[in-house]
């Protein structure tokens, strides 16, 4: 009786002491010079509060001809992530790629991850602006409730 105490209060040390890792989802091929350097500060001030970011434009190997190696890395980092922070830029096919393999964990299969989009007031005229279906309200649901 008495390791389980210990036990339960090493996994509680373990819980704190734990980096939160978030997968970082933004634009790449459409992104503007201000889009990166953005991204770069919401990424430096994620890893400046301790948690590991998973950048894909800096951490997933780009050199790939037809890009089935990047899809295949990111959804093996997207699954490992406890977060998905996501940069959304609608001209990106990417983002739309990646949300997609987000949608299809945590809706589908059931993996429980938060899904935080950064820069939702530059897309909410979208979501204001449909009273029905649209994709930007499925944006808004999976902001809200996750």
């Amino acid at each position: 009786v008495i390791w389980l105490r210990y036990r339960y209060r090493y996994k509680q040390q373990e819980k704190k002491t734990m980096k939160k890792k978030i997968f970082f989802i933004s634009p790449v091929q459409t992104a503007t010079p201000e889009n990166f350097t953005a991204c770069g500060k919401y990424v430096e001030k994620l890893e400046k509060e301790g948690c590991k970011v998973h950048w894909h434009i800096r951490a997933t190997d780009q050199n790939d001809p037809i890009g089935i190696n990047i899809c295949d890395a990111n959804l093996r980092k997207i699954r490992e992530a406890d977060e998905i922070h996501i940069w959304y830029l609608k001209e990106s096919s990417g983002i739309h790629f990646d949300i997609g393999a987000v949608y299809m964990l945590t809706r589908i299969l059931g993996f429980k991850k938060k899904i935080v989009f950064v820069n939702k007031n530059d897309f909410a005229d979208d979501i204001g602006e449909h009273k029905g279906k649209s994709f930007a309200r499925v944006l808004d649901f999976l902001d809200k409730n996750t």
